[in-house]
């Protein structure tokens, strides 16, 4: 017989880590908080843990291997990403980071920019009772340093927070770029460049972050954030050369030194009501970002033939860009199948650029204004099978317009392509669009089902994309302008996807067909003579067509609570078309691949080795060999989990290079000539790094156990970033 006792426990400890990686049917979300790569790292680094997301060395985001991509902070664009479409992530520190939420196919309700799909950066808004924070400190290689914390305060009624970040440090990499040019109708035989590169980068970025929410009610929600970010990079590149275009060779040195300083604010007033249903559902948000981006660029060239330049050809630019947003979404169910969502959004962008070259100014100012409206209806046909149907209507503005010296002679061909673009100026181009979508899901069991969705996106031309003056001022042996005239190009994208999911096993499969017309291609060459020399510009152009398959794929495997496994593949092949400009046609395919192994030992370590890469890629004018990194994390805590130490190895065996072979056939325009174009270039940005880093909790690291959330507990919240898409 036994005898019931009591036994006093002061309390009882759970070892255990939330899920880093959530698919659900319509997005995937990675939560940040315990991946150790990313600890006192920024966004680059984050977003290359996402299953199906890459980062190459230049900061080009791409989903499933198509880098037309929209980064939103908050579930909006942010002065914190730049003012491009694609952002600059490395502004991001990933301590500020709650969790990444990727959507490869989003409907009606959201903006159509992006074919590939959109990434939504969420940020920490403090969802622990009490007064809690901490703070972390790293140490690196090559100076490498960052400082940041997070303070929040929550009671029933308010939720404060605030975080601060500081990063510096050295990012060393080398590069060579070598063109030959060989000539078949002519006497001339082979002509060549040579270029072999030396490249620091030095950032001294500063965030500050602050913010809070009201609760006048349990169903509202009222929030404010302020965020303000300062960046200082200094760029010094040292370039070798050797040119040898059939007269005198010419060989040298290349100094070239860029200063980018600059500052962003970003104000964001939001607004949300549940109504106390769970059917209804108002959002509204308004922001106000400004951004300046004061950019001076210098450069020297000495040659052994005498042909220098002076640092007196230098150049200044300065932008001066604000964005202004209002949007209200509105969502009611009626009855236990027919739901609805509509909205409108409104968007004014204003990006001015003053270039200062040789005394001389110029000014682009470019304006971009987009007026949106939607309706989507998601109807249950049965409990297993739904559809969800819309349509987003908008109307965009667009202008620019050029000015500078009109009353002088050009004096190199720099000056030249500035004064051909201000004769052409004003650029003008206003259109109107609607965009359907179409979703179709069926739940196979109660954790698999299956969903194809259509819709239809846009990639609008941004304004470095537009814009005619050089992008670089310095180098002019590969000049390389925007075009004023480029058109949208917009795509049809279908996509079939299978989802099933258990305690120990995540499995996801999708594949995307995407047919573009006017592709914006970066290949087209035009070509200018000043002083008797023949000049060859890159420039932007559209391409008629193109199609494009892709598939991926991830799995995610937990044996036991203290391990896990993720895997995650993809692949795409594309066909562009145009019967205009032979540079365009081709055909190019490649595939990805990516994985991460979590060990938790209590009382020992958690040890995370982790990596990613391509596979050999074909595209249209040569190949990119295969490219990997591998990173490693040991961590151990103290004082009960409040004190970590962090040992990082980033791209641990030092092969994260990019490389790339081309062979590209080509006909001056002006002097008919036909030529083979041979290039083989390589470039690392970052050389191997060993980094530690400390980090300090502080406070009560407890959940309240009213579960309100972070805004509306019902959709992951607009202030919270969340993306609500049941689909």
């Amino acid at each position: 017989k036994m005898n019931i006792s009591t036994l006093n426990m002061a309390a009882v400890d759970v070892v255990g880590d939330e899920s880093t990686f959530i698919q659900t049917i319509d997005k995937k979300i990675f939560n940040v908080g315990r991946d150790l790569s990313s600890s006192g790292g920024t966004g680059a680094d984050v977003l290359r843990k996402v299953p199906s997301v890459d980062v190459d060395i230049d900061g080009v985001i791409s989903i499933a291997g198509d880098a037309n991509v929209t980064i939103l902070v908050d579930g909006k664009r942010s002065g914190r990403t730049g003012s491009g479409r694609r952002g600059e992530i490395e502004n991001i520190a990933a301590s500020m980071i709650e969790k990444v939420e990727v959507i490869t196919n989003p409907s009606a309700k959201y903006d159509p920019d992006g074919v590939g799909g959109i990434i939504n950066i969420v940020m920490k808004r403090g969802a622990l009772d009490g007064f809690n924070g901490n703070i972390s400190a790293m140490q690196g290689d090559y100076k490498q340093q960052n400082l940041n914390g997070n303070v929040n305060f929550r009671t029933d009624k308010l939720n404060l927070f605030t975080s601060m970040n500081y990063r510096t440090g050295d990012r060393v990499g080398d590069g060579l770029r070598d063109f030959q040019y060989d000539y078949y109708d002519t006497n001339k035989t082979t002509a060549y460049l040579y270029q072999n590169t030396h490249r620091t980068s030095t950032p001294n970025n500063l965030g500050f972050r602050v913010g809070g929410d009201y609760y006048p009610s349990t169903n509202k929600t009222v929030g404010y954030t302020l965020d303000i970010s300062e960046h200082k990079e200094l760029e010094q590149n040292e370039i070798d050369y050797v040119i040898n275009t059939f007269n005198p060779s010419m060989e040298g040195l290349m100094l070239m030194d860029e200063n980018d300083n600059g500052y962003h604010i970003d104000h964001v007033l939001s607004y949300e009501n549940k109504f106390d249903s769970k059917e209804q559902l108002l959002k509204a948000y308004a922001s106000l970002a400004h951004e300046i981006d004061d950019v001076f660029e210098t450069g020297t060239m000495q040659s052994q033939e005498g042909f220098d330049r002076k640092s007196s050809d230098s150049s200044w630019t300065l932008e001066d860009n604000t964005n202004m947003t209002m949007a209200v979404d509105y969502e009611n169910e009626y009855g236990e199948k027919l739901g609805i969502e509509t909205g409108l959004k409104f968007s004014i962008r204003n990006f001015g650029e003053d270039l200062n070259y040789l005394e001389g100014k110029y000014d682009n100012d470019y304006e971009e204004d987009i007026y949106a409206a939607y309706l989507v209806t998601k109807y249950d046909l049965t409990d297993r099978f739904g559809l969800k149907l819309g349509a987003r209507f908008e109307q965009v503005e667009t202008k620019a317009n050029l000015s500078g010296p009109t009353s002088h002679d050009s004096t190199n061909i720099i000056t030249k392509i500035f004064d051909q673009a201000i004769s052409e100026s004003p650029f003008d181009n206003p259109y109107k669009k609607v965009y359907p979508s179409a979703f179709l899901l069926y739940k196979l069991t109660e954790r698999q089902s299956m969903q194809f969705g259509y819709s239809k996106k846009v990639n609008r031309p941004n304004r470095r994309t537009l814009s005619p003056f050089p992008n670089n001022t310095q180098d002019i042996s590969r000049l390389r302008n925007g075009n004023p005239y480029l058109r949208p190009e917009y795509s049809d994208v279908m996509e079939l996807s299978f989802s099933s999911n258990s305690r120990k096993l995540n499995l996801n499969l999708s594949s995307s067909y995407k047919n573009t017309s006017d592709v914006i291609m970066w290949w087209d060459r035009d070509y200018v003579t000043f002083d008797s020399t023949m000049y060859e510009i890159l420039t932007a152009g559209n391409a008629e067509s193109s199609e494009s398959m892709n598939f991926s794929g991830n799995i995610m495997y937990r044996p036991m609570p203290l391990a896990s496994l993720m895997i995650w593949g993809y692949s795409w092949n594309s066909k562009i078309s145009d019967r205009g400009e032979a540079d365009f046609n081709g055909n190019s395919r490649g595939m990805g691949f990516g994985g991460r192994l979590t060990l938790n030992i209590p009382t020992i370590a958690r040890i995370e080795l982790s990596g990613n890469g391509r596979g050999k890629m074909k595209i249209t004018t040569g190949t990119i060999p295969s490219n990997y990194r591998i990173n490693l994390g040991i961590q151990k805590s103290f004082l009960k989990n409040k004190l970590s130490v962090t040992l990082k190895v980033n791209d641990l065996f030092d092969t994260g290079k990019f490389i790339i072979d081309t062979s590209t056939d080509v006909t001056n325009s002006i002097t008919q000539e036909t030529y083979t174009q041979l290039m083989y270039a390589e470039r690392q940005r970052q050389k191997r790094n060993t980094s530690i880093v400390l980090n300090y909790n502080f406070g009560k690291q407890q959940k309240k156990k009213w579960g309100r959330g972070n805004f509306s507990g019902r959709s992951g919240g607009m202030g919270g970033g969340g993306m609500d898409m049941d689909y």
